[in-house]
């Protein structure tokens, strides 16, 4: 599966980012395979996995930089919103992935996914609490400034 990211360039940094705002949303496309759909549909099943691959590439784009620690992050709680079906025939979904919120030891995304034959509103909601741990999985670890800033996109 190939996806393609576009930044938002409408406000590549939101104000205030260094304060808690929420940061930037990164617009990741990922194209639609047969077994995505079920019956005229794409499974409600599929948005858990499209808010997943849209986090991964984010975080690759994010940290994969020389120097870079990339942050081991387990979701601990996860919520979907289902606004409506995207249909069958429809090539790709778009997500935007954003950071919503970053605390000391974790943080929120907000993953938002349709498609152009939906229009500009997403068809569901997924937000996604991450814990930030060590390479063992089992201890949390605190969230470093530089880390901070690569999250909310402040350079």
């Amino acid at each position: 599966m190939t996806a393609t990211t576009t930044a938002d360039t409408s406000g590549s940094r939101a104000a205030g980012a260094t304060d808690g705002a929420p940061g930037a949303v990164h617009r990741i496309r990922i194209p639609l395979r047969l077994s995505d759909f079920v019956g005229s549909h794409v499974n409600n099943v599929r948005f858990q996995e499209f808010s997943q691959d849209a986090r991964l590439r984010w975080f690759r784009e994010k940290f994969d930089v020389p120097g870079s620690r990339v942050p081991i992050a387990l979701a601990r709680w996860l919520e979907i919103d289902f606004r409506r079906v995207v249909g069958m025939g429809v090539p790709e979904v778009w997500v935007d992935v954003q950071v919503l919120r970053v605390g000391r030891t974790s943080y929120t995304m907000r993953t938002a996914i349709g498609s152009d034959a939906t229009g500009d509103e997403p068809c569901a909601i997924v937000d996604t609490v991450l814990v930030v741990t060590d390479a063992d999985e089992v201890t949390t670890m605190e969230i470093t400034p530089e880390e901070r800033a690569a999250l909310l996109g402040v350079e």
